[in-house]
C-alpha cells in the first residue's frame, strides 16, 4: 500500500496529474506537505484530475516534522523520488509494505535536510538527454514500481472496470494477465 506526498509543488497541472496517477494505482492517501492552507482544487487541476480528487483522502501537513511525525505514527516508511548521486535506480529498489512516495517542487526537488530522514532516495533510471523528468512522470512511475506484481482491475471495453465503473449491458469483464 501507497501513499503520494506531494511537498510544496505549485503546479495545478502537474497536482492534477498525480492525483490523477494516485486514483489510477489505487494509493491510500494523498499528503500535501508545506502549504499554508489546504489545496485548493480549481479548474487547472480538474482538467487532468478530472475531479478524482473527490475521491482521494487529503491529509495536510504544515512543516517537514510534523510530515515525519505522521510517518512514524502511521507506520510509513517515506521514499523520495529524486535525482540523487549515487542513485538507487527505481527498478533495483526494493519497497517497504507501507509506504509514502514523496516527491518535491518543481525545479528544486526536495532539500538535502529532508532527504536524509527519509527511509530512502530513489532515482528514475533516464537514458537520453533530459536533465530530469517532469515530477508528475517521475511520481506516476513510481507509483507503477510499488503496484508491479498486483493484480490488476478487469477491462470493460476500452476503460478499467473501477469499483464505481457500472458494466455496459451485455458485457462481461475481461480479465488480464
Amino acid at each position: 500500500m501507497f501513499d503520494t506526498v506531494l511537498r510544496t509543488l505549485r503546479s495545478p497541472q502537474n497536482v492534477g496529474m498525480i492525483v490523477r496517477s494516485h486514483a489510477a494505482f489505487g494509493g491510500r492517501r494523498v499528503v500535501m506537505v508545506g502549504y499554508e492552507q489546504p489545496w485548493r482544487f480549481g479548474p487547472g487541476t480538474q482538467a487532468f484530475s478530472r475531479r478524482l480528487e473527490s475521491t482521494c483522502e487529503f491529509v495536510n501537513l504544515a512543516d517537514d516534522d510534523a510530515f515525519f511525525r505522521w510517518c512514524a505514527a502511521e507506520a510509513v516508511a517515506p521514499v523520495a523520488i529524486e535525482v540523487a548521486s549515487p542513485p538507487i535506480l527505481l527498478n533495483e529498489f526494493r519497497f517497504p509494505q507501507s509506504v509514502a512516495l514523496v516527491v518535491g517542487s518543481e525545479g528544486a526537488g526536495l532539500p538535502a535536510e529532508f532527504l536524509a530522514r527519509c527511509a530512502g532516495v530513489v532515482t528514475v533510471p533516464q537514458y537520453g538527454l533530459v536533465g530530469s523528468l517532469n515530477v508528475a512522470v517521475a511520481c506516476s512511475l513510481a507509483m507503477y514500481e510499488v503496484c508491479r506484481g498486483r493484480p490488476v482491475q478487469p477491462i470493460m471495453g476500452n476503460k478499467y472496470a473501477g469499483e464505481r465503473t457500472q458494466a455496459e449491458p451485455g458485457t462481461a469483464p475481461n480479465p488480464t494477465t
